[in-house]
């Protein structure tokens, strides 16, 4: 696997695909399926193999942080009497994006304070 995982590292993730397939042909049974499905996965996800590229980018390699975030947004959405239509959960869940990214003030900035005349 070692090898494997240094080509998908090195942006290589079509090579990667191919050498999976190439080991199909040798197995059978229970590893055969367990090869298959990575081979699917990989295949189905095939524009986003280029690892290398994205670590130059900056951008995350894993899925932890999306997983995380959709968790929290979850705790956050789906507690006990709690129901939204459609619309409803998709304004909340900009609301609680703009919140959690420190942009509220561009929904809602500071007001000016009221000057009182009198007359």
């Amino acid at each position: 696997m070692a090898p494997l995982l240094e080509k998908l590292k090195a942006g290589d993730g079509l090579e990667v695909i191919a050498d999976l397939e190439s080991l199909l042909k040798r197995l059978r049974g229970e590893r055969r399926g367990a090869v298959q499905r990575e081979v699917n996965h990989l295949a189905s996800h095939r524009e986003r193999l280029d690892y290398d590229v994205a670590r130059r980018r900056g951008e995350p390699l894993g899925s932890g942080a999306m997983e995380s975030t959709c968790r929290q947004y979850q705790c956050r959405f789906k507690r006990p009497g709690q129901f939204w239509s459609e619309t409803g959960d998709e304004s909340l869940m900009c609301l609680e994006t703009f919140w959690r990214n420190d942009r509220w003030r561009l929904l809602f900035p500071p007001a000016a304070p009221a000057t009182h005349s009198r007359n």
